[in-house]
């Protein structure tokens, strides 16, 4: 049997599988167009908007996974750099997907509460890290910590072939992957952390309604923000619609995302160099929010345009 699967693989080049991968490729959580999500744990498992993928292994450096009717190829560098995620719609060219956080290892001490783990951890992502309501990626974001939040451990535990830790900061609580964890010995530090609009709850922000001309179909706005602030533009649109957003920021650190009117995710945040176009599938407010992550003012365009 074990040569015959040998042939087939020689033959075809490839062998689809459901079972966890095996690759050298780093766990990663990347926010793909149209507001597909894909994770990848220290498991091997492949999830596209948590639902677990098939996996088509071709060599430790490169294999694709597939959900949905779309294809991800998946590749990175012997040593894990250069990571690359693209998604491949039957029929469409697709995009690259965004990188968000990565993680080269399972977490070498012990997750569990209390006097045998950690009390304290400190995020440590590319980004920021988003904390579920849940222990899984499939569950509502409640909030998106940045690197170097120290948090406190309230337990661990083994949930979709990795493992996730109830963490609190002080502003936000939740479960976050504990790849992107790394032990600290506190105490929790204040860093800001960005709450996540919820059924159309916007307090705490400033937020303006956006409204297109008579007859027109797209708007613009100039704005500017002070460092860690963020406002708030609320759309009303339709499922089915095609939706264009781009930030064109007059400096960096300014990044931004999108929310459905249930208060999900559509765009996980993203950098002022990505724009958005995808279609909706929610009809009622939807909620794109800027955010100044630089220590200075910047002042911004923002562009809506809907189909």
């Amino acid at each position: 049997m074990k040569n015959a699967i040998v042939l087939a693989a020689a033959i075809y080049g490839t062998i689809a599988i459901v079972s966890p991968a095996k690759a050298e490729i780093p766990p990663f959580s990347a926010q793909c167009p149209n507001g597909i999500n894909v994770t990848w744990d220290p498991a091997g498992i492949v999830r596209v908007n948590g639902t677990q993928a098939e996996v088509r292994m071709f060599n430790p450096n490169y294999f694709e996974a597939r959900a949905g009717g779309i294809n991800f190829p998946i590749s990175a560098e012997p040593d894990g750099s250069d990571l690359l995620v693209k998604a491949e719609p039957r029929g469409s060219a697709g995009g690259y997907c965004t990188i968000l956080a990565t993680g080269t290892t399972t977490p070498s001490y012990d997750t569990t509460a209390g006097a045998d783990g950690p009390d304290h951890f400190e995020v440590n992502v590319d980004s920021r890290l988003l904390v579920h309501s849940q222990p899984t990626t499939a569950s509502q974001t409640v909030a998106k910590l940045p690197r170097g939040t120290v948090v406190e451990n309230l337990g661990c535990r083994q949930s979709e072939g990795r493992i996730w830790c109830h963490i609190a900061d002080g502003d936000a609580s939740g479960w976050a992957a504990a790849e992107f964890l790394v032990e600290s010995s506190g105490p929790v530090r204040a860093a800001r952390s960005i709450p996540v609009m919820q059924g159309g709850n916007t307090t705490g922000h400033t937020s303006e309604r956006v409204r297109f001309p008579r007859g027109q179909n797209g708007t613009e706005f100039t704005d500017s923000l002070n460092p860690q602030e963020s406002r708030r533009y609320i759309l009303g649109a339709s499922n089915g619609q095609n939706f264009y957003f781009r930030l064109a920021a007059n400096g960096p650190g300014m990044t931004y995302a999108i929310y459905n009117p249930d208060g999900s995710v559509l765009l996980d945040e993203v950098g002022a160099d990505l724009e958005y176009r995808g279609q909706l599938w929610q009809s009622g407010d939807h909620v794109i929010e800027v955010h100044n992550t630089a220590n200075g003012a910047q002042s911004y365009n923002v562009i809506f345009g809907i189909q």
